[in-house]
């Protein structure tokens, strides 16, 4: 039987495992995960190295927490957005708008799947495919060989489709520290850049789509 003390003392625990993973959290969408230290985490959440060591092991296994919890709420409104029975072009509009979204609300996203494309390739498909995409993207396959029947879309692969989709709202956000130092922006400036480029990437991928006789429609 537990112990007032040791009551406590769980307790004390679990508050002080939460503030350093709500700490890195800040750190890592700020700094990104090479620019965030296991003593900046310490430092942040009132505690230190030692204790962010042992609750979490190391910094990249903290980082793959946060990730984990980012990456469930990532899949989950991509695929309801996939699998919505919006009209086709609304849903490709709120599909890149979920994209933009997300990533801004979780940065460290896009971050950690550069890392992970790197070093651990296996390792990312297998997060992604337990989380089961095969019914999403066979639905939008599906919508995609609909609208081409109907006429309203020009005849598109799916796979090019979802790879031109990923790579345009991915790769402005993956590679945003090294366009700003390309480009002499600030953070800031750079973000205001990205949320109006997501209009011109909803008119580019819907015009692509549509017959050449209908790209002034």
């Amino acid at each position: 039987m537990f112990s007032e003390k040791d009551v406590l003392e769980t307790n004390h625990s679990v508050e002080v495992k939460q503030k350093i993973l709500i700490e890195a959290q800040k750190l890592f969408i700020k700094n990104g995960f090479k620019g965030t230290s296991v003593r900046d985490i310490a430092k942040a959440s009132g505690t230190n190295v030692a204790m962010v060591n042992y609750y979490y092991q190391s910094k990249y296994k903290l980082f793959e927490i946060i990730f984990e919890d980012a990456l469930d709420i990532f899949t989950k409104r991509i695929f309801d957005t996939i699998t919505s029975d919006l009209p086709f072009f609304e849903l490709i509009e709120t599909w890149i708008h979920t994209y933009y979204e997300l990533l801004f609300e979780y940065p460290q996203i896009a971050a950690f799947i550069l890392n992970e494309v790197s070093l651990n390739p296996e390792g990312l498909t297998q997060r992604i495919k337990k989380r089961n995409p095969y019914n999403s993207f066979s639905k939008i396959e599906q919508r995609i060989e609909d609208e081409i029947a109907k006429g309203t879309i020009r005849n598109t692969p799916a796979a090019d489709f979802l790879l031109n989709m990923l790579s345009m709202c991915m790769f402005p956000f993956m590679f945003g520290n090294l366009a700003m130092t390309l480009m002499e922006i600030p953070y800031n400036t750079y973000n205001t850049l990205i949320a109006n480029h997501e209009k011109y990437v909803v008119e580019f991928t819907i015009n692509a789509l549509k017959p050449c006789d209908n790209h002034t429609n």
